[in-house]
């Protein structure tokens, strides 16, 4: 007896692979647009963007502001064929990335800054943090317990 282990989600993989080949087909290559992974923390009063993008250039990656929305797109361009290449496994997806972060109130351009090293994009915003501010006792006044006692015995 041949048991076969197939993990559990592995139809949605299929559905989404599924769907990005017919909407390929409908629409063209460009009409596919993955979303980038990304890691968002606090470095002291900074906050960072770490975004993967391997296989994309500094030049192929784009970093926008518009009120406090910040975009990021990068491109992966597909790999050029030769004549007689063929594939046996594809799996690197070429096509266009984009994912947008919503920003505190107040940030300008100019505390923004981004690179790319090894495949990951780091996007820094200057001072974005602001402590959060300490909690304050404030002192509570009771009012004088007033007991009536009565008189009778």
């Amino acid at each position: 007896m041949i048991v076969r282990y197939q993990h559990p989600y592995a139809a949605f993989r299929q559905f989404d692979r599924e769907f990005e080949r017919l909407v390929r087909l409908g629409f063209g290559q460009r009409a596919v647009q993955y979303s980038l992974r990304a890691d968002v923390y606090t470095e002291g009063e900074d906050l960072v963007v770490r975004a993967a993008v391997p296989g994309v250039s500094a030049e192929d990656v784009t970093v926008e502001l518009e009120g406090r929305r910040l975009s990021v797109t990068a491109e992966r361009k597909a790999r050029e064929s030769a004549e007689g290449d063929r594939y046996l496994v594809r799996g690197l997806a070429s096509g266009s990335f984009r994912r947008e972060f919503t920003l505190p109130e107040g940030t300008t351009a100019e505390q923004l800054s981004a690179e790319v090293a090894d495949g990951i994009l780091t996007v820094r915003v200057a001072g974005a943090v602001t402590p959060a501010p300490e909690a304050q006792r404030i002192p509570v006044k009771g009012a004088p317990v007033e007991i009536e006692a009565s008189d009778a015995e």
